[in-house]
């Protein structure tokens, strides 16, 4: 254990930042544990990158496919039905989603494990365990960013750009290929790189259900134990990723929107 609060003389320089070599990358002692807290801090991240790259790489393509379809037949049967599913599982918090997932995948059907418990081992050695926790931030994430993208696809699908390019009689995918769909990815593409924040900083509460050793449950127990350097090093982080996620975004909008590029 560290050696946590105590009452010292010149207790306030000890504190400062600069003193710990802060900037450099070396936030000191956990007032916690007693251990580096870069050395505790990178295994965290790399654990709580894992979780959100999977979950990432599983929820955008598949939000956005649906959002899409979804789009492109306003108020038919398939746009009603995905719609009210995502807005289903947008709105359930994030501990009811995974209590409800530990209870009928883990105890009643008894497929993946209800806990993530890796001891030494990293992540991707126990892909079981992923499975729960994935599939929770899944779940949460598709419903949100399906029903952003449904929504710009419809907006741009009643632009008169593209009633002009029906008029002339162009193929209609070519006019879904070519005009509409890089039109309607602009508001998604901002959802989605602000929700890459959301998936590092916002999965505490996923982590806390399932015991996962992310960065998230890390902050949590450090703010709980008031651990100030701890604190530190992982906002610094949460803030150099969402600083990161905007400048790809706007470089991104560049190949979406040729009229907003720098010449």
């Amino acid at each position: 254990m560290g050696s946590g609060w105590k009452e010292t003389s010149g207790g306030p320089i000890e504190y400062i930042p600069l003193k710990k070599g802060f900037i450099r990358g070396d936030p000191g002692e956990s007032l916690r544990t007693g251990r580096p807290v870069a050395r505790t801090l990178y295994v965290r991240l790399r654990n709580s990158l894992v979780l959100a790259g999977i979950a990432f790489m599983l929820v955008m393509p598949l939000a956005l496919l649906l959002g899409l379809v979804a789009g492109l037949r306003e108020g038919s049967i398939r746009d009603r039905v995905l719609s009210v599913g995502g807005m289903m599982f947008s709105v359930i918090p994030e501990f009811a989603t995974g209590i409800f997932l530990i209870l009928i995948v883990a105890i009643w059907w008894g497929v993946v494990p209800g806990a993530t418990v890796f001891g030494e081992k990293a992540p991707w050695e126990r892909l079981d365990m992923l499975v729960l926790p994935v599939l929770t931030l899944t779940l949460i994430e598709l419903g949100y960013i399906l029903r952003i993208t449904r929504a710009s696809m419809v907006e741009v699908m009643r632009a008169p750009y593209i009633r002009t390019a029906f008029l002339k009689g162009l193929p209609y995918w070519r006019i879904v290929s070519k005009h509409a769909i890089r039109n309607a990815l602009l508001a998604p593409i901002t959802v989605i790189m602000l929700h890459i924040n959301w998936l590092m900083g916002g999965i505490v509460i996923v982590e806390v259900v399932f015991g996962y050793p992310g960065l998230g449950k890390y902050l949590l127990d450090s703010a709980l134990y008031k651990d100030i350097n701890a604190l530190e090093a992982g906002a610094m982080i949460l803030v150099i990723l969402a600083v990161g996620t905007q400048l790809i975004a706007d470089i991104i909008y560049t190949f979406l929107n040729p009229r907003i590029r720098y010449r």
